[in-house]
């Protein structure tokens, strides 16, 4: 099991980011090139697609999974609240870590998130410095022994 930790984390990684901002899609990916992280993104503009892409992954064993998913709440279309609870009802990427990088300060929205089995929860900040501590949190997390580690609680 080891082996394969340290064999995962010299291959490429596959970013999953769920969000319809520009701006904030440019910063996601900055914030992981600062860290070194050495990925693939792939993106969704709105929850109606990241639904979607969730049950093409469950139909076909050919496509990578995401190593972990950058989730907005505030998608149109459909909720990112919705998209992480048909992430989580997910066969094949059920357990694959989601950090929800959102504007909302909410504990409504975090204790929602920690309900539906969000791994981590990381407020978009205004200050640049302050977003790109993004890029240590998912190493963090792409680091940790499985999937299903430090997952959010609900306060």
């Amino acid at each position: 099991m080891r082996a394969t930790a340290v064999i995962q984390m010299t291959e490429k990684f596959h970013i999953w980011l769920v969000e319809d901002s520009e701006a904030d899609e440019l910063l996601m990916r900055q914030a992981l090139k600062l860290e070194g992280i050495d990925c693939n993104f792939l993106v969704s503009q709105d929850g109606e697609k990241a639904i979607d892409f969730v049950e093409s992954l469950d139909t076909t064993e050919l496509a990578p999974y995401p190593h972990v998913v950058l989730l907005d709440l505030n998608l149109p279309r459909k909720s990112g609240a919705r998209v992480l609870e048909r992430i989580r009802q997910s066969p094949r990427v059920g357990r694959v870590p989601v950090i929800v990088v959102t504007s909302s300060d909410s504990p409504g929205d975090k204790g929602q998130a920690a309900r539906l089995g969000a791994t981590r929860y990381f407020q978009k900040p205004l200050d640049l410095a302050e977003f790109m501590k993004l890029g240590p949190l998912v190493r963090e997390v792409l680091s940790g022994s499985s999937p299903a580690q430090k997952t959010l609680t609900a306060e």
